[in-house]
């Protein structure tokens, strides 16, 4: 009897993993579908969408050194008069998901609409952060990517 038992409960917790694992995809995809209506508001300058897709105290560290400091900094750097973007996406390579922080890993890639495509030449790390059931915007930092010098070491002292 308790071998019944003991297989029902390994055969019941089995089962239970898939759903574990395509629950926590989704919440992946989640996280993605945010980043990509952030990143279509960024690129077309959607000021009215932006200002709904990320948090008050949110932080936007350029690859070129800029840094915006809170929503009202990046909202106001949008000029749909003027929007410079043909490209702006950053496509991930890894998605972290914490409860209701998650971090997005990826490469970086953007064209001016009178320059050259950047594909492949910076990376980028995000924080989105989920309030009221809705994933939002937190923090960017985006850079070149710098090749780890293994053959340094850490100071004992």
């Amino acid at each position: 009897m308790r071998h019944v038992i003991a297989g029902a409960v390994l055969t019941g917790a089995l089962a239970a993993l898939p759903a574990a694992q395509s629950g926590e995809q989704g919440v992946k995809d989640e996280v993605i579908a945010a980043q990509k209506r952030f990143y279509t508001a960024y690129r077309t300058c959607d000021k009215a969408t932006m200002a709904t897709l990320v948090t008050d105290d949110m932080m936007y560290l350029h690859s070129t050194g800029g840094l915006q400091k809170n929503k009202a900094e990046l909202v106001d750097s949008l000029n749909p008069a003027n929007c410079p973007f043909e490209i702006l996406q950053v496509d991930p390579t890894s998605v972290r998901v914490y409860g209701d922080s998650a971090i997005i890993f990826g490469n970086l890639r953007y064209k001016p609409k009178n320059g050259p495509e950047t594909m492949g030449k910076k990376i980028a790390s995000q924080v989105f952060v989920k309030r009221d059931g809705r994933w939002l915007f937190a923090s960017n930092i985006s850079m070149e990517p710098v090749p780890l010098d293994t053959s340094l070491k850490l100071s004992q002292n």
